[in-house]
């Protein structure tokens, strides 16, 4: 081969390898990229799960007419920071009765709940379910716990406005640190764990069935309720713990960037037969 052919053959081979390397490399950028997407994703997901995917919270104990939802399930939050909130969302649906009450309470103990800088539970209710952090029919505030209310065993009973066989009711529960320089600052935020949980408890009765026949005698006091009532109906202490906010392992990620907003333990009384 004579010397101007062999350069030219070198040349070529260059060119073919560099050509290789663009093509590894172009794939590479790919493949990060594709990465990224599928993480931005996945965050984004889990953001929107919060109050989007209700998942039905399995029952315990005595069965009632109170059906309960809840996104995420189980709930666990690993990871607030100031300005960084999480969304928590719980339906709560009835059946085998037409109408009834349905109250909330709610209990909340451990480091991170009684940290002055520490864990705020805002919850909303609304007649359908969330659409990130709107209600399409109008949103009412149901209350506001902060680090100086003490619902370690007991709470205030609030009532959520009744429950009927045609619309649920969708609680929207925000937890959030306090946000401010102070609070990212705070290293005694650090590693903080608690437990947080909501009891919902409601109770109807069915339509008046006929009356007594004559010379029957009316049900003694504390005998067990007829077919034709519904039970005080809710979910027991056992059920509770499958609605626990698993905050067991929580850290607090102090001083991490503000992200833009988007969107379980348990009362002693609950549904007894």
């Amino acid at each position: 081969m004579s010397e101007t052919a062999s350069s030219v053959w070198r040349e070529e081979r260059r060119e073919e390898r560099r050509g290789e390397r663009r093509g590894w490399t172009t794939g590479r950028a790919a493949l990060a990229l594709l990465c990224v997407v599928v993480l931005g994703a996945g965050l984004s997901l889990f953001s929107a799960r919060a109050y989007a995917i209700l998942v039905d919270v399995p029952e315990t104990g005595v069965p009632g007419h109170l059906a309960l939802q809840s996104d995420p399930l189980p709930a666990q939050f690993l990871a607030l920071s100031p300005g960084e909130p999480a969304f928590w969302q719980i339906g709560a649906q009835l059946s085998d009765a037409e109408r009834s009450s349905l109250s909330l309470e709610i209990r909340k103990d451990g480091a991170v709940v009684e940290h002055p800088r520490g864990l705020v539970v805002t919850v909303q209710r609304c007649d359908e379910p969330w659409v990130g952090a709107e209600c399409a029919s109008g949103a009412a505030e149901v209350l506001t716990a902060t680090p100086s209310d003490d619902y370690a065993s007991s709470s205030p009973i609030v009532d959520l406005d009744g429950l009927d066989a045609q619309s649920g009711r969708y609680l929207l529960v925000e937890l959030a640190v306090e946000d401010s320089a102070a609070a990212r600052a705070d290293e005694s935020l650090m590693g903080l764990t608690g437990d947080l949980g909501f009891g919902l408890t409601a109770a109807a009765d069915s339509p008046p069935g006929p009356p007594t026949p004559s010379g029957t005698p009316a049900p003694p006091q504390g005998a067990p309720v007829a077919p034709d009532r519904l039970p005080s109906m809710g979910v027991d202490a056992a059920a509770l713990a499958l609605l626990a906010l698993g905050f067991g392992g929580l850290a607090l990620t102090v001083g991490g960037a503000r992200r833009p907003r988007s969107p379980q333990a348990a009362p002693a009384e609950e549904r007894r037969p």
